[in-house]
C-alpha cells in the first residue's frame, strides 16, 4: 500500500493470497508511459535502475504492485489476466545464485516474450524499505518511546 499511495494510485481490488492474506494490488494510476514510469519509480526508490523485461508502452493506466519478492510467474500472469499494463515489484527476476535461482530465472524469461506487460523490478529491499520509511517510522515514533533512525542499504541491489 506504501508504493500505491506513493504513486496516487486508486486501489481496484487486492490479488494472490497467500495463508488468506493479500500481498498484491491492482490499481488505476494517471496515464504514463512505461519510461516516464520508470523514472518516477527510480526516484521514488532512490535506485539507480530497474531491472526491466517486457513490453514498453506509451499509455498505463492500470498496474499491479507485489513488494519484496513478485518474481512468480503465476502472479504475473494474474495480474496480466485482469487488463494489468505495467507490474511493479521487488524483483521481477531472481537474484538467488543457485539451481533453484536459475529454475526461476527460466521461468521467468520463458513468460517474458509472452507477456503484454511492462514488468519492472525496483530491488527486493528497497521496496519493503519504502513502508519503513512511510509508515513504520512514524508509527514508532507516536507509539514507542524511542528514537527511530532509518538505516537506507548503500547498494540496493546486492
Amino acid at each position: 500500500m506504501a508504493i500505491a499511495t506513493q504513486l496516487n494510485a486508486r486501489l481496484l481490488e487486492r490479488f494472490i493470497y497467500e495463508e488468506g492474506k493479500s500481498i498484491g494490488l491492482i490499481c488505476e494510476i494517471e496515464s504514463t508511459s512505461t519510461s516516464s514510469l520508470i523514472k518516477n519509480l527510480e526516484s521514488l526508490f532512490e535506485i539507480p535502475y530497474v531491472d526491466f523485461e517486457g513490453k514498453q508502452h506509451e499509455q498505463i493506466n492500470k498496474i499491479a504492485i507485489v513488494a519484496g519478492c513478485g518474481d512468480k510467474v503465476a502472479f504475473m500472469e494474474e495480474a496480466e489476466s485482469k487488463g494489468v499494463q505495467a507490474y511493479i515489484t521487488g524483483e521481477v527476476h531472481c537474484h538467488i545464485d543457485n539451481d533453484y535461482g536459475r529454475m526461476k530465472y527460466q521461468k521467468m524469461m520463458e513468460y517474458v516474450p509472452n507477456s503484454s506487460m511492462s514488468l519492472i523490478g525496483v530491488s527486493h529491499s528497497a521496496s519493503e524499505y519504502l513502508v519503513m520509511k512511510t509508515q513504520i517510522k512514524d508509527w514508532f515514533s507516536a507509539n514507542m518511546d524511542v528514537n527511530v533512525r532509518l538505516l537506507p542499504q548503500h547498494k540496493w541491489w546486492l
